[in-house]
């Protein structure tokens, strides 16, 4: 998956703090909602800019003097289905402090209605909103670890149920990522949608070439054909 905005980097992350509960307690929550608080007062130096004699303030991020690169939005995660995705990244009014992307981590999804993207009320354990609705005799509303799982995942090998996107229909264009092997098209008709969406002239050209060529088959097969008729009137003729 490629993007313009910059993606968090692993290197960014404090491990300590990638361990997400399934829960969040209700004092966890708030203390998350007021550090990342739009409407909370930022802290800025009494300076502007950088320490330099320069008083021309900076109107772009530095650090320690050096012009630092942009932060960080999103951050690189998997959908339950091995679906890949990017998450938004909330700051702190600072700049400083992210949160991880844990409000969209903690949302869940449900095995039994396949009901996704909710998240789990303060210091409760996970429990399906659209089966509770419905009073789901399948699975009675069931907190069970095993039938509601997480919706997002941070690596791609924890994904539960990786679903197979691919075919054996290669793209028609050999230098496309989707004609490399193992990353086909399950359909012919996926493979001409995605050939009509991602390389419209290529593949209009392409089929012009196929029907000029099918033309030019034809041509030849109903010159034969002639040749094989007029031949046999010859032999008859002939014989007469």
């Amino acid at each position: 998956m490629t993007t313009g905005v910059r993606v968090l980097d692993d290197t960014e992350v404090d491990p300590s703090q990638e361990a997400v509960d399934i829960m969040l307690t209700e004092a966890e929550e708030a203390e998350l909602q007021a550090l990342l608080n739009p409407n909370s007062t930022p802290k800025y130096d009494e300076t502007l800019g950088d320490d330099t004699p320069d008083p021309v303030a900076k109107t772009y991020p530095t650090e320690d003097g050096v012009k630092a690169v942009g932060r960080a939005v999103v951050r690189r995660a998997w959908m339950w289905n091995g679906t890949e995705t990017l998450l938004p990244l909330a700051w702190n009014p600072d700049g400083t402090i992210h949160d991880g992307a844990r409000r969209y981590l903690l949302k869940r999804h449900c095995l039994c209605c396949g009901t996704g993207g909710w998240k789990a009320r303060s210091g409760q354990r996970p429990r399906c909103p659209a089966c509770v609705k419905k009073s789901c005799s399948i699975c009675r509303s069931s907190t069970d670890p095993k039938k509601i799982i997480s919706s997002f995942y941070l690596q791609k090998s924890k994904v539960p149920f990786p679903a197979n996107f691919y075919g054996s229909i290669p793209c028609f264009m050999p230098f496309c990522p989707r004609a490399q092997s193992g990353a086909g098209f399950k359909t012919e008709p996926d493979m001409r949608i995605h050939a009509t969406h991602r390389h419209r002239d290529e593949y209009k050209a392409h089929l012009e070439t196929e029907q000029a060529q099918s033309v030019s088959k034809i041509a030849e097969l109903e010159s034969k054909l002639n040749a094989l008729l007029m031949s046999g009137v010859a032999s008859r003729v002939n014989q007469g």
